[in-house]
């Protein structure tokens, strides 16, 4: 079965996810990484991650109109472990949703819903398909991250393509000159507390500014929406 925190409606609060985005030239993410083993502890600070994400879209679309806005698109996020991809055993699957981006500008970081449900048993590809969605596309993210203040996520990856579907040791790396995507994020457990948690992700940018150029991502290539062809 799925579990996992869910806020809706006016008896809990909604759980919203601010970020910044910057991209690294690969020769000069070793300084980068430098300077986070600075910020967040030492070398030991570093947590390597491999993620396998699958995008799913309804198997059945809502006929053209107002109503097709309120279809969204999830996905099936497997972390595997990274000295062994193949060991589906020690997998962490999580579906995530991940609604429309604020299109407010002036905000200090991007800002979107977001829900996780962690999938404990069973079929998680399947579920999903108990849920009506079928599969979109897929790409694996490799790289690492360090946790800043207890709050802040800076998460250092680079994204590969599958050559055949579903097998993680076909990953081939999208940018041929290895460039590594850099990602500030941080949680707001409400709409109050939105405000405060982007001025802190635009102080923490500030750390970094010799290193990469960290900004708010249009909210136009933010928005869950379904490619329908």
């Amino acid at each position: 079965m799925a579990a996992g925190k869910k806020y809706v409606g006016a008896s809990a609060p909604t759980h919203y996810e601010c970020s910044l985005h910057g991209l690294v030239a690969n020769t000069h993410e070793p300084q980068l990484r430098t300077r986070l083993e600075a910020l967040c502890g030492d070398t030991k600070a570093a947590h390597h991650e491999l993620h396998h994400e699958i995008t799913c879209i309804p198997a059945i679309q809502t006929p053209v109109g107002p109503l097709r806005r309120e279809d969204h698109m999830l996905r099936l996020r497997i972390e595997l472990p990274p000295s062994d991809p193949t060991n589906i055993q020690a997998a962490t699957n999580t579906i995530c949703f991940l609604g429309h981006p604020e299109p407010r500008s002036d905000r200090g970081a991007s800002v979107r819903p977001a829900t996780y449900a962690q999938v404990f048993s069973g079929n998680a590809p399947q579920f999903l398909s108990l849920l009506g969605y079928k599969f979109n596309s897929e790409f694996v993210r490799k790289g690492y991250w360090f946790l800043y203040r207890n709050v802040f996520k800076v998460i250092v990856s680079q994204i590969y393509r599958l050559t055949e579907q579903g097998n993680v040791l076909s990953a081939q790396p999208v940018d041929p000159d290895g460039s590594w995507i850099v990602q500030v994020v941080a949680d707001a457990m409400s709409q109050e507390q939105v405000p405060r948690v982007c001025e802190q992700i635009d102080e923490l940018k500030r750390l970094f500014d010799d290193y990469v150029e960290l900004v708010v991502v249009d909210h136009a290539f933010l928005e869950n929406k379904i490619p329908y062809s």
